[in-house]
């Protein structure tokens, strides 16, 4: 992808800011209307940024909680068979893959463990592989909600799932882990090969002083930048803190299942 102008980049990185504060107001708005969260969170210390994920989750009530992401083959977002695997952790949740007719090729569909019967559910995410011009797309309760678009507004969302209080109770760390997001998105995933340099070297920096990307554990950020370099192919040429890091990652076993699908 040849680098863009000034002026275009300018125009692009608004375009995407714009189209992630759509993408949190879908989610704040969905999760306040929808689902009771706590008002007052616990005390409690350390980082919430989805570590295994400790805080605590979204009270789903009785009903079924339908996600479903519509997502290109060509361009995998890994980062959701992570985050099914911590949706695991908190709730009861079955997956399925479906291939939409706007896809000719050829595309694993086995990609989660089979399940009985929808109400022995509390969650049903089902990954449509079809050709989406503008990323990854969830649909909430597709009767109800509008699309949240963007890989990242996506891993915002679950995470949100997970962890209902982490914003109101260390508002410094999620605004970092917010940071590392915007720049996988921008810079890595829907960035040209000149941004994607600089935003490896400024992981690279961070890694410097941190095992992982933000405070002492994995997090959203962990999550999404490994999902952003595998989906562009940019593993084999990392800076060197970035590289063990990466490794370390390969060989954590919250991503196991998106490995998997790598293979």
């Amino acid at each position: 992808m040849g680098d863009l102008d000034p002026v275009a980049a300018l125009e692009r990185r608004q375009e995407v800011i714009l189209q992630r504060l759509r993408g949190l107001e879908t989610v704040l708005q969905g999760l306040k209307d929808t689902y009771k969260t706590s008002a007052m969170p616990p005390n409690s210390s350390g980082s919430k940024s989805v570590k295994r994920s400790t805080g605590k989750p979204v009270d789903l009530g009785d009903g079924v909680l339908d996600l479903v992401i519509s997502a290109d083959p060509d361009q995998v977002p890994y980062s959701i068979f992570v985050m099914f695997q911590l949706l695991q952790e908190k709730f009861r949740v079955r997956g399925s893959t479906h291939v939409h007719s706007s896809v000719t090729s050829k595309c694993a569909t086995n990609l989660f463990p089979s399940g009985d019967g929808r109400s022995d559910y509390q969650i049903i995410l089902t990954l449509i592989w079809k050709k989406v011009p503008n990323g990854p797309e969830l649909m909430v309760n597709p009767s109800k909600q509008s699309a949240i678009q963007g890989e990242v507004n996506i891993v915002r969302y679950i995470r949100r799932l997970l962890d209902s209080t982490a914003e109101a109770e260390d508002p410094a760390t999620m605004a970092t882990c917010d940071e590392v997001l915007d720049l996988v998105q921008l810079r890595i995933i829907d960035g040209n090969n000149k941004e994607r340099d600089s935003a490896l070297r400024t992981l690279n920096s961070r890694l410097g002083r941190t095992s992982w990307l933000v405070g002492d554990s994995v997090s959203s950020a962990d999550i999404a930048a490994w999902s952003g370099i595998n989906q562009c192919k940019l593993s084999a040429d990392l800076p060197g803190n970035v590289k063990k890091w990466f490794k370390a990652c390969d060989n954590n076993i919250m991503f196991q299942a998106a490995r998997r699908v790598l293979l």
